[in-house]
């Protein structure tokens, strides 16, 4: 029987024998209970009681609040109008005065105006603006108690133009009433300032705005027969006029705003006159004495309704008493047959009872899409941190994809850290609009064991009937789609094809390969030269490891090295490099060799003991040996791997951070562990003349490493344009093309003729941190 074979049986018997259990645990729960009827009549007059006395209080608080606001009302109101003639007031004192006409009227003195005028208003009452208008347009203007040219200062005629106009109309009008009743001209005590004021948006806020006009007091100085000036002042409604209303009326968080308090919220407001129809409203929070005194008296309440609602629940535990065992476990029974008890989704079994009927019910015009979804870097979570996080990391994942909105949404753990959500879908792109819903959702941080994880995850789809209608066969496809978002680089989805199958079938191919290849010696080693910055001297060799299929010819390490990663066999491959390449390199002089190791091999926790068996097997000085790491490596934070780094290092072992900047650089993995060598990865360097920014990225890196005396070598140098600017920066060493290619051990004589004496060479110069 093959594995297709074995699972479909497997399948079928656990769903099977789900369905017998949860048949035989489900217990019918119509039972006819002789003191139901009673029971539920006394129960509904304990709740209208309680209602009724609710009701009562809170009808009666809410009648005394609206009258608590009405009367609020009133006090703000009589609050803002005394606050109009608080500012007639303040304005008389200048307005009727001889002095004023003098200097205002007759000639315009502004020093003595700004300072008996706007100084004095803004000083003594905090005016915000101060004008003197006439006739013919503003004199003089004030802000914030500072004099201001005309052609500068704000004036906001809108708004201040018909309250001056209205001063002047009043004028004229009593200056007839006054001419008719008397010969000769009106003096000044016949003839007392007219005042105008409103509430009104000066330069778009709301305002209080007073209007003056400037009239002689004791009649030394006779009135003009023309409209005298207008003294006008604007005191915007901010914080200090809130602050008086505060200290007048101690309201509660007032505030001026362009809209009326809404319906239902906590506040009462009354509207502002405004002259340009743009109501402005004042609102607070209001004293509630109807509330507080429902508050004092909820206690009683409540003690009341507890009392009543005791009395029914001891009646209704007694008659209830009998069932609640069987009623508990039949839930139970449920919960263990359709439901994961970590996550709390539909299990397994719920899964391919459901996706059965479900499948069954299925056309061209109503879909079902499978998601399959399997977290990344799960199990190092689980290796770092412990399983008791894994779990509740995967409690977490299960309540937020039960929250799931789509449309006949089933979510379920189908085992591990894989789950699988059935969607319901119309058209093609509700797939792709779904998985990315998905992998938002979980990728979110989570806070679990006093640390917060961020987790993605790869989604594989499958949609019946396009990919079939068999339920095994739907969930066989989507797990090898989940492979291929893993390959496309992790936290994506991708809807199944038949070449994702074949690609299956080749990488176990190319995997059966490899490990003959392993073992039958396909394998070898090629080196590229590492040169000092001029490109002269020669510093070290890389490792390369190539694969030299009898049939296929040279396999590309893009193509085996991952595949020799996710089954494990990359740590023999990389100790079988490093074994081989140090005794081919023993007898190089004093020239170092560096050589790859990947991340999968720091979670052996013997990976120091074999590497210093290896150089003591081939004889390879430790100082002569540079082992190259990925920055992946010390973002995983893995603590296997930092001991492995740090006994490697005392060994004598230089390590070099390659394709630095290609991934999760951080000047804090370099402070923790502090590397001897940074490569720039090549993307940066064949970017130079190109793109500005990839020059200064190299540029900062080099001053970076130079400050902590690390090393940097400039891998991918393909042009002299290059090599030019890397030396210009103070690079160390360079890598590439333009210098030289990976090349056989054979042909390595040519360069070792290169290599600097050991007394003088840049590679036996050790830098300690």
């Amino acid at each position: 029987m093959g594995a297709p074979e074995r699972d479909r049986l497997a399948f079928q018997l656990r769903d099977e024998a789900a369905a017998d259990a949860a048949a035989v645990s489900v217990i019918p729960r119509r039972r006819l209970r002789a003191g139901d009827g009673m029971i539920l009549a006394v129960a509904l007059v304990i709740l209208a009681a309680v209602m009724v006395m609710g009701a009562f209080a809170l009808v009666a608080a809410e009648r005394i609040d609206i009258a608590a606001r009405e009367r609020w009302s009133r006090l703000v109101t009589d609050a803002l109008q005394r606050r109009a003639s608080f500012l007639e007031r303040d304005l008389s004192s200048f307005a009727h005065w001889d002095e004023s006409v003098l200097r205002t009227a007759y000639f315009l003195d502004e020093e003595w105006v700004d300072q008996n005028f706007g100084k004095w208003l803004y000083n003594t009452q905090r005016h915000d603006r101060s004008y003197i208008v006439l006739e013919s347009g503003p004199a003089y203007a004030s802000v914030d108690g500072v004099a201001m040219d005309l052609s500068s200062a704000p004036y906001d005629a809108d708004a201040i133009a018909p309250l001056v106009a209205g001063v002047a109309a009043a004028f004229r009008d009593q200056l007839l009433a006054l001419k008719t009743l008397q010969d000769g001209e009106p003096r000044g005590r016949d003839n007392p300032p007219v005042f105008r004021a409103g509430y009104m948006r000066v330069e778009g806020r709301p305002a209080l705005v007073g209007a003056i006009s400037i009239m002689p007091d004791y009649g030394r100085v006779v009135s003009p027969s023309r409209v005298p000036p207008v003294a006008v002042t604007v005191l915007f409604l901010e914080r200090r006029f809130l602050s008086d209303l505060v200290g007048e009326l101690h309201m509660v968080a007032p505030r001026v705003s362009d809209e009326p308090p809404e319906p239902g919220r906590q506040g009462v407001g009354i509207p502002f006159q405004d002259r340009q129809a743009r109501p402005a409203w004042l609102t607070w929070e209001p004293q509630n004495p109807g509330r507080e005194l429902l508050s004092a008296l909820l206690p009683a309440l409540i003690g009341t309704a507890a009392l009543l609602l005791a009395v029914a629940a001891i009646v209704l535990w007694y008659a209830r008493r009998a069932t609640k065992e069987l009623t508990e476990s039949e839930e139970l029974a449920s919960r263990l047959a359709y439901t994961d008890p970590l996550c709390g989704l539909a299990n397994r079994t719920m899964l391919m009872r459901t996706l059965g009927e479900r499948l069954r019910r299925v056309d061209r015009y109503n879909r079902l899409a499978l998601m399959f979804l399997d977290l990344d870097g799960f199990k190092d979570i689980n290796d770092t941190l412990g399983h008791h996080v894994g779990d509740l990391l995967l409690a977490e994942i299960g309540q937020r994809l039960g929250r799931l909105p789509f449309k006949g949404v089933l979510a379920s753990r189908f085992g591990g850290d894989e789950f699988v959500i059935l969607i319901s879908i119309d058209k093609d792109t509700e797939i792709a609009e779904a998985g990315e819903i998905i992998l938002d959702t979980i990728r979110q941080p989570v806070r679990v064991g006093g640390q917060t994880l961020v987790v993605n995850g790869s989604i594989g789809c499958t949609v019946a009937p396009d990919h079939g209608l068999d339920a095994i066969e739907l969930i066989r496809l989507a797990d090898i789609a989940v492979y291929r978002a893993k390959a496309e680089g992790r936290g994506n989805a991708q809807i199944f094809a038949p070449s994702m199958e074949r690609e299956v079938m080749r990488r176990r191919d190319l995997e059966i390969q490899l490990r003959r290849a392993l073992a039958g010696g396909e394998l070898t080693i090629y080196y590229q030269p590492q040169f000092a910055v001029d490109g002269e001297v020669v510093v070290g060799f890389e490792a390369l490891v190539r694969w030299l299929d009898p049939t296929r010819g040279i396999v590309s390490p893009g193509e085996f090295i991952p595949i020799a990663e996710q089954t494990g066999l990359i740590t023999e491959l990389d100790m079988w490099v490093l074994r081989n390449a140090c005794a081919q390199a023993r007898d190089w002089g004093g020239v170092k060799l560096a050589v790859n190791l990947s991340p999968v091999d720091f979670r052996r926790r013997d990976l120091d003991q074999q590497v210093k068996q290896i150089l003591e097997e081939t004889g390879f000085p430790a100082d002569r040996l540079e082992i190259e790491i990925t920055e992946n490596l010390l973002f995983g934070n893995q603590p296997e791997a930092f001991a492995s780094l740090a006994a490697l290092r005392r060994m004598g072992i230089r390590v070099a951070l390659d394709d630095f900047g290609s991934g999760y650089s951080s000047l804090g993995y370099i402070r923790r562990f502090r590397v001897d060598t940074i490569k720039i990865d090549r993307a940066f360097t064949q970017n130079i003349g190109q793109s500005d920014d990839a020059a200064a990225i190299i540029d900062c890196v080099v001053r970076l490493a130079r400050a902590l005396a690390i090393t940097v070598t400039a891998e991918g140098v393909e042009t002299r344009e290059q090599l030019r600017y890397l030396q210009s920066v103070g690079c160390h060493h360079v890598q590439g093309y333009l210098l030289a290619g990976p090349v056989p051990v054979t042909s390595i004589n040519r360069y070792l003729e290169r290599v600097v004496p050991a007394s003088t060479s840049p590679a036996r110069t050790r830098v300690v941190l």
